[in-house]
């Protein structure tokens, strides 16, 4: 079935020449700061060898055309939705569609620190599976950028996940008109997502989700005691979280005050950002240095952290972290529970222990749950032909 496309504007990426060339003249101006004895492991924070490493590469080695052009490969488009609160959005979205007439539209939602550029290289796999020697379903993918983020539109006020879980709902129903769709999600996506099944469960066909953010009301009489693994994990997650709660604090309570210097410097923007991709990639911990860059190779990570530059969106994108609590996205309701049908797959980071599935099943319909062997928090970046493959079989069962 072809999808008349209503209304939305077709949409190319191109940078002026003079934006390539302020961002080298910036680069090339990076004041580096002391580092610490004792960041070998990046306890401190970003490593100061590999930041030089890289800045050096973005200044001098990086073609930001090459990484234009790819991104450029599939059909993009800009669209204009109007919130509940009455501001209008202006929604930028990759839209490729399937081979075959029973493709399954599907919506893929990135998270914080990303871009639509995490999903760029399993586009194909899922829309042609045929050129890559798989069976099962094709799909009409659909990537968009979240508001605030990349090419969509920065808003006035702070748009939580539930918010921009309508706005997905209208961008598949009224611009691209279908009546029934799939959601794949991690990090903030999954947020959004999860928000999807709640609000517009008879649209969701089934949900594949990499990480899980709903919180249950363990008070409501519909929840059992907590389980000696749960408590188990709970204690482990605080931990955790004690350890990496810093960006999450100041992006939640006052984003403005760090937006002044990654704005203004794009060495502080990568410095601030790459300190995730190492935290939550599966990345080989033993030579942090080589370790990082085999697993985000200078060219990937700049093409998302050049997407953050050229678009002036860290501020409005880390001011998701202060619409979403205020929001109260995360918490479910007494007794509420996501009834559409839901795969989850957990991919290895070396610091986070794995969720229990009695946990999971407190808010989420499971029905298919599965432990990846490698891979970290940007799975489709870092595993593009596992998560494909994964996400394929995780609908071919879900939808018989």
């Amino acid at each position: 079935m072809t999808h008349r496309i209503i209304p939305a504007d077709p949409f190319t990426l191109h940078v002026p020449e003079e934006e390539l060339q302020d961002l080298k003249w910036r680069l090339g101006r990076t004041r580096f700061p002391n580092e610490p004895l004792g960041n070998d492991h990046w306890q401190y924070g970003t490593s100061l060898p590999y930041m030089e490493r890289l800045v050096e590469y973005w200044r001098d080695d990086f073609d930001w055309r090459k990484s234009e052009a790819a991104l450029n490969r599939f059909p993009q488009f800009l669209a204009t939705l109007t919130d509940a609160d009455g501001e209008d959005h202006d929604i930028h979205f990759l839209y490729e569609r399937g081979s075959g007439e029973a493709a399954v539209p599907l919506i893929l939602t990135h998270g914080w620190p990303s871009t639509y550029r995490e999903f760029l290289d399993v586009v194909d796999p899922l829309a042609h599976p045929e050129k890559y020697g798989r069976s099962g379903p094709s799909f009409d993918v659909v990537v968009p950028s979240l508001i605030g983020y990349g090419f969509s539109s920065k808003p006035r006020l702070p748009i939580g996940p539930a918010a921009i879980a309508d706005l997905w709902h209208r961008l598949m129903t009224e611009v691209l008109g279908y009546e029934r769709y799939a959601a794949q999600a991690g990090d903030w996506g999954s947020f959004v997502t999860s928000r999807l099944a709640l609000q517009h469960a008879e649209s969701l066909l089934g949900i594949h989700l990499t990480m899980l953010p709903l919180r249950p009301n363990l008070k409501h009489a519909s929840q059992p005691p907590v389980s000696a693994e749960e408590a188990a994990w709970i204690k482990e997650m605080q931990a955790w979280w004690r350890q990496e709660e810093g960006y999450r604090s100041i992006q939640s309570t006052k984003p403005m005050a760090l937006a002044f210097g990654l704005m203004d410097s794009p060495a502080g923007l990568a410095g601030w950002l790459a300190d995730k991709y190492y935290r939550l990639g599966d990345t080989d911990k033993s030579d942090t240095m080589e370790g990082m860059i085999a697993r985000f190779p200078f060219d990937t990570i700049l093409t998302q952290f050049s997407i953050y530059w050229f678009s002036g969106t860290i501020n409005s994108a880390n001011t998701l972290y202060k619409a979403g609590p205020a929001e109260g996205s995360a918490s479910l309701g007494p007794g509420e529970r996501v009834s559409v049908p839901t795969a989850y797959s957990e991919y290895p980071i070396d610091v986070l222990p794995l969720t229990p599935r009695s946990w999971a099943e407190r808010s989420y319909d499971i029905v298919r749950w599965r432990i990846m062997e490698k891979g970290g928090h940007f799975a489709a970046m870092e595993e593009p032909e596992l998560f494909a493959d994964d996400v394929r079989e995780a609908f071919s069962e879900m939808l018989g």
